[in-house]
């Protein structure tokens, strides 16, 4: 699909509800996506998204890096794209970038708190609240397309948790080498970042052709950036 421009017609333009789009196990699209970290962290890879099987409340989801030999990772979401997580024992929402039937300044609210360690962060709560702001023409590798646009803001806080560490270093000196050890206590903080985002959804394509995901620090200093652009789509009929 590549140099096209997908029209929509007016009349889903206002108040018209936008309803999910028909998904068919084969549908493959193929994204950039990059990861930006600070100011010196860089990081961007082609991606290969597709539907591997549709049931009747779910979808399992194909991820792989797009040329690659080796099996997809697959996910399991939301036939909307929602995505849940189990947390104590329950299933909980942790991500909906569409709420449909979608329309002009519909909002909606994803709320919850991971009690798991992931690396050092734990008991990380967060709270985005999204809306649709409109309609407006976009260009992307695949293409320009009038796609809606859907904004989300809101805040993410976690602890921290820096385990202790020791480290040595030998030190020559007139008699002899000398070994200095520096040890580290074990640390632990909170972290507060407000966070901000893009989703650029395209009906005919029955996805996103852009998204825009940012984090920023107390001080309004850009923690880190991640963002993806459509390349190719391959509807399953295709």
């Amino acid at each position: 699909m590549n140099n096209c421009k997908v029209a929509w017609a007016a009349a889903v333009v206002g108040s018209t509800l936008l309803p999910l789009a028909a998904l068919a196990a084969g549908d493959t699209w193929v994204f950039n996506h990059v990861i930006e970290q600070g100011a010196t962290g860089f990081s961007q890879e082609r991606r290969n998204v597709s539907i591997e099987r549709v049931d009747s409340d779910s979808m399992l989801v194909g991820i792989k890096l797009d040329g690659s030999p080796r099996a997809p990772e697959e996910l399991k979401v939301d036939l909307d794209w929602a995505q849940t997580r189990t947390v104590n024992g329950a299933e909980t929402l942790i991500g909906r970038a569409f709420s449909f039937p979608m329309t002009v300044g519909k909002t909606w609210t994803v709320d919850f708190t991971d009690p798991t360690p992931r690396g050092q962060q734990s008991n990380t709560h967060v709270k985005r609240t999204y809306k649709v702001l409109g309609w407006e023409d976009i260009t992307v590798p695949a293409g320009t397309f009038h796609a809606l646009k859907i904004e989300d803001r809101g805040t993410l806080d976690a602890r921290i948790s820096i385990p202790a560490t020791a480290a040595g270093a030998v030190m020559a000196t007139a008699s002899g080498g000398t070994t200095v050890t520096h040890i580290q206590k074990a640390a632990s903080g909170d972290i507060h970042q407000t966070l901000y985002g893009l989703v650029y959804y395209v009906p005919d394509v029955k996805y996103f052709v852009k998204t825009l995901d940012e984090h920023y620090s107390t001080d309004n200093v850009r923690v880190s950036r991640e963002s993806e652009e459509l390349v190719s789509f391959k509807p399953a009929t295709q």
